[in-house]
């Protein structure tokens, strides 16, 4: 028998008090829930040994009878997803330098628990009371957000089923006003569907499928002079033209009801990014002769585009078709962590990246020029994981 879970998210803005009564027996208690959630993993990976699934977090399907694993999550998806991050970064967490097992430093606990873990090899946040938990970031002002910004997340969905998990909660605030009568954004994810609604009417939320279970899904949130838009994975599910709150700050609540007596699982989020700006691409070049974007995201070390950042390149494929008479050199920065050779030449191999996602989409090779600059040319002092965001960029410059 089918049986239906329900997860609500919450980001949520709020003053700072903690509430860590529970510490103790949540520590005990997140540790299995730990082993139950890298088991899942360690699972997957068996999986992809045996050619059974796709590398990268694409999807697969099974023969599991909630169907659980198809997933909405596949490249020609991504094909139309048009966020564009925004350039100036104003809180960006990776989480490189923090303890394991110790509250994230570059955040607030306003109630319940967080600490960070490694799942997967990887370190990640994890929520993990059961009656709720709110972070929001250390930033010093209170009115950070603006009239232009976005902000990013990446979100671990947990199996269900695997640990008895019947509904989480997700509610998101921009404003002082963090009561629960006072939500903005809202919405519910289960095994069939997405649903929720915004700005506190009955402007509902776009109803898509869960996508994966046991995976990481990406969450793009983007505010332009009222304009409210949200996207999970590559699909909008929210596209409001006049948002009716002026967003102020940004927090995050997240709870976990579980039909287990014994074991409540966390739920685990990662690489946080909120930046001033986004979108007004094509603006950008006619003023400046150039789109400057640190939102092209790769894995570390690596040349490899991840799918949230197919956004900018789309909408930069829809401009060459719109400009046939336009040509770009294509130029790739660093950050300062690293040797200088080695830098360098991974500043041209993703600036080639770029150019071969580009160029997949029917653009003509002989358009493009790539160039490699490394860590040269900095925006700054890369003494911050924001300044050092900023500096990881590419440069769109006509020719």
């Amino acid at each position: 028998m089918k049986k239906t879970t329900t997860l609500f998210l919450t980001l949520l803005m709020i003053f700072a008090f903690t509430e860590n009564s529970e510490a103790q027996l949540w520590k005990k208690l997140k540790k299995k829930a730990e082993d139950a959630l890298v088991k899942g993993a360690e699972d997957k990976i068996d999986k992809t040994i045996n050619g059974e699934t796709t590398a990268d977090n694409e999807s697969i399907e099974n023969d599991d009878e909630d169907n659980e694993l198809i997933s909405n999550d596949t490249p020609n998806l991504w094909r139309n997803f048009r966020f564009v991050p925004g350039e100036d970064v104003i809180f960006y967490d990776d989480l490189k330098t923090e303890e394991v097992g110790e509250f994230p430093a570059r955040w607030d606990l306003i109630k319940g628990n967080a600490e960070v873990a490694k799942l997967n090899g990887e370190k990640v946040i994890i929520l993990m009371s059961k009656d709720g938990n709110t972070i929001t970031p250390l930033i010093k002002s209170t009115d950070y957000l603006g009239d232009e910004f976005t902000i990013e997340y990446d979100l671990l969905i947990p199996n269900f089923r695997q640990e008895k998990i019947w509904w989480m909660t997700q509610e998101l605030h921009f404003t002082p006003k963090f009561h629960s009568e006072d939500v903005q954004v809202r919405f519910d994810v289960n095994t069939d569907k997405l649903t929720g609604w915004a700005s506190n009417s009955n402007f509902k939320i776009e109803n898509i499928a869960i996508g994966a279970q046991n995976e990481w899904h990406h969450i793009s949130i983007s505010y332009y002079k009222g304009k409210y838009k949200m996207y999970y994975d590559s699909k909008r599910i929210s596209n409001l033209p006049n948002f009716d709150v002026k967003p102020t700050v940004f927090g995050l609540e997240l709870l976990c009801h579980t039909r287990s007596k014994k074991v409540h699982p966390y739920i685990a989020l990662k690489n946080v990014r909120i930046a001033h700006g986004g979108g007004e691409m094509y603006k950008r070049i006619i003023a400046d002769g150039k789109y400057v974007t640190n939102g092209i995201i790769f894995d570390s070390g690596k040349a490899k585009i991840k799918k949230p950042s197919l956004g900018i390149i789309n909408k930069i494929v829809t401009i060459l078709k719109d400009n046939s008479d336009w040509n770009f050199d294509i130029i790739g920065y660093t950050d300062n962590d690293g040797a200088d050779d080695i830098n360098l030449k991974l500043s041209e191999e993703r600036a080639n990246a770029v150019k071969e996602a580009i160029v997949e989409q029917g653009i003509e090779t002989e358009r493009l020029t790539v160039i490699g600059k490394g860590k040269a040319e900095p925006l700054n002092s890369n003494s911050s994981a924001e300044e050092k965001a900023n500096n990881r960029r590419v440069a769109f410059v006509k020719k």
